[in-house]
């Protein structure tokens, strides 16, 4: 086997994973004993690679992760399945069933009476003590699968190959930051964006709520409600055709991608987007929540896709799949970035000659960045001293609960992190939000310079995009980023 062979392996192994596991979060049947079948393929082959290749780094990396991935991949099951069993309500129902971790966003959406809303969250709370034991069993191994790896790789000679790996480091090294830059990016967008964010909230919760914000209205609340008084101007848009619309202005393949929108009980609570097979095969989930929401998921989904499926399909293997976290957000945050655009707005709401209504959204939509930098500043700290100071569940919990206090200002359980669908889940990720939100908004700057306010009606902002994203994880962010957060500040505050 050369290397050529074993990245032919790896895809078929990863193209058969990703279409299983998109059953699984659309809510369709799927195979659970197929998906651990594959796991044990993917440590396999993942082996053989650190045996036998070693080199190139990127996919150094990668198997390592993978192997970590897959040999917790039962734990992960068994997450996924009893979230939506376990984390369920005893006293309220969404459609006919009673409200579950898949749900819960929905009901939220919907339900008129706080109180509801607040023995939903209390209850959720209370009984992430069915998931926690797996999600400490699954990192601990995780940690484990890091340790062992790095004993078996310390009689090699090559020393940039023997630098000591463990879940924090090798994301640092994915991303391409080292652990200062990253903690004092994080630490200094979240301090800067503390105290607009509280002022606005004060402001919004009265308005908004008609009451004083508390600890159960969360961030995934008020990104639908903070627009319920102007959601029914977008009751008669329709996200998917929008966002199509869009990119058939800049000339992207639609062919490529796959929309489903069906709404399933057990369906993935928040929007989603598989790259099966780049870049002929991405899939995108998502199902509705509110109207003005709707649009910002689906062109935040569309925007991975439109990235994906614009990857060379002749690059290496590892540049084509292994993309960093901080990149791959890039173009998703830049679509989405439409959805908060006055002059996109406009050209959507042509009826509506009131512009107090688009003042209104975007001063929403400024708010709610707000919101996201401060809540994923705490949820990036935590996960980062997490594995840097190998914490417990318990320790875990206590030290999010100081975080979120001390960026967002309320007193939040510190077992919520359980219940969010990204930090029990994934080994790092959530800080690549915060690098992607900046690193768009250079990109949204650069485009304009460019081609215009209105960059996304020509054809050749689409073919210029296009050439940035082809490379895949070797995409030059050079070209239009400095990595500077007061960009991205100066626009929200």
């Amino acid at each position: 086997m050369n290397l050529k062979h074993w990245c032919e392996l790896d895809e078929l192994i990863y193209i058969s994973e990703t279409d299983e596991e998109y059953k699984q979060y659309a809510g369709l049947n799927y195979n659970e004993k197929l998906i651990e079948q594959l796991a044990f393929m993917k440590i396999t082959n993942s082996k053989i690679f650190i045996n036998f290749f070693s080199r190139p780094r990127p996919p150094l990396i990668s198997a390592i992760e993978d192997i970590a991935y897959s040999k917790t991949k039962k734990l992960e099951l068994e997450l996924h399945n009893e979230r939506n069993t376990k984390i369920t309500s005893s006293r309220h129902m969404f459609r006919s069933s009673p409200v579950n971790w898949s749900t819960w966003r929905q009901f939220n959406s919907l339900e008129k009476e706080h109180k509801n809303r607040k023995e939903v969250f209390d209850e959720f709370i209370v009984k992430s003590k069915y998931i926690a034991p797996i999600i400490e069993n699954r990192f601990s191994t995780i940690k484990q699968v890091y340790e062992e790896e790095n004993i078996d790789r310390t009689n090699e000679k090559e020393t940039n190959n023997s630098i000591k790996l463990d879940p924090l480091s090798a994301y640092l090294e994915h991303e391409n930051i080292s652990y200062e830059k990253l903690v004092e990016f994080i630490k200094s967008i979240g301090q800067k964006a503390k105290k607009p964010f509280k002022d606005a909230l004060a402001d919004i919760g009265k308005t908004i709520l008609g009451k004083e914000p508390e600890y159960y209205d969360d961030f995934y609340y008020f990104r639908n409600k903070v627009y319920s008084d102007i959601d029914s101007n977008f009751l008669a848009i329709e996200p998917l055709g929008e966002v199509k619309n869009v990119l058939r202005s800049m000339e992207f393949d639609l062919s490529r991608i796959h929309f489903d929108t069906e709404d399933r009980k057990d369906k993935y609570p928040s929007p989603i987007c598989f790259f099966v097979k780049i870049p002929n095969d991405i899939r995108i989930l998502y199902k509705k929540e509110s109207p003005y929401f709707d649009l910002q998921a689906c062109f935040h989904e569309t925007g991975h896709a439109m990235h994906a499926s614009s990857v060379d399909a002749g690059n290496d293997y590892w540049d084509k799949y292994r993309i960093p976290m901080g990149i791959a957000e890039i173009f998703s945050t830049l679509l989405e970035r439409l959805t908060k655009n006055t002059k996109f707005i406009q050209s959507l709401l042509l009826a509506t000659k009131d512009q107090n209504i688009i003042d209104k959204l975007i001063s929403r939509t400024h708010f709610m960045e707000l919101f996201f930098v401060t809540f994923y500043a705490a949820n990036s700290l935590m996960k980062i001293e997490y594995w840097m100071n190998n914490l417990s569940i318990d320790q875990a919990c206590e030290l999010y609960s100081r975080l979120i206090k001390e960026y967002i200002g309320f007193e939040v359980p510190g077992e919520y992190w359980l219940l969010h669908h990204i930090l029990p889940q994934s080994i790092m990720y959530v800080p690549s939000y915060l690098l992607a939100a900046v690193r768009a908004t250079e990109l949204d700057n650069y485009m304009k310079n460019i081609f215009g306010e209105e960059w996304w009606r020509e054809k050749e902002a689409g073919k210029d995009l296009r050439e940035i994203m082809k490379p895949g994880a070797k995409i030059d962010l050079s070209i239009f980023s400095n990595l500077d957060s007061n960009v991205f500040l100066r626009e929200i505050t």
